[in-house]
C-alpha cells in the first residue's frame, strides 16, 4: 500500500495537470479500469478511455484550479479541496475523494461541485 507521501504526491499531480490541462498526464494517474464520479451522483466515467473523453472535454474550458485545503489521508483514501477560477463566475469549491490501488494510482475518484460554494 502506498504511504501519506506518495499518496499527497500524486494528489498534488493530480492538481498540477487537471489545471495545466494536461490530459495524458492526469490520465496516467489512474489506474486500468478506474472510476470517476464527476459530479458525484450524477455522471460516472469507467476506465480509462471514459475518464480521458471527459478530460479532453474538460481541457477544452478554460478554468484553473488551486488546493484550497490540506490533504488529508487515511489509509488509501484521501480526500482535499480545490478553489476552481473561472473567468465570468465566482470563484468555488470542490471537494475530492480519491481510491488509490498498491502501486499509488487513482482507482476511484469521487468529485463534489458546488458552485454556490464560494470561496
Amino acid at each position: 500500500m502506498p504511504n501519506r507521501s506518495e499518496i499527497c504526491t500524486t494528489v498534488e499531480s493530480y492538481i498540477e495537470h487537471l489545471g495545466n490541462h494536461d490530459v495524458d498526464k492526469l490520465v496516467g494517474l489512474f489506474a486500468e479500469g478506474a472510476v470517476q464520479h464527476e459530479p458525484l451522483g450524477a455522471q460516472s466515467y469507467r476506465g480509462l478511455d471514459e475518464i480521458r473523453a471527459f478530460d479532453e472535454k474538460c481541457a477544452q474550458v478554460p478554468f484553473s484550479v488551486s488546493l484550497l485545503s490540506p490533504i488529508t489521508v487515511t489509509g488509501r483514501f484521501a480526500a482535499m479541496q480545490v478553489r476552481v477560477h473561472r473567468d465570468g463566475i465566482p470563484d468555488f469549491a470542490a471537494t475530492d475523494l480519491f481510491e488509490f490501488d498498491e502501486n499509488c494510482k487513482i482507482v476511484s475518484l469521487s468529485v463534489v461541485l458546488d458552485p454556490e460554494a464560494r470561496v
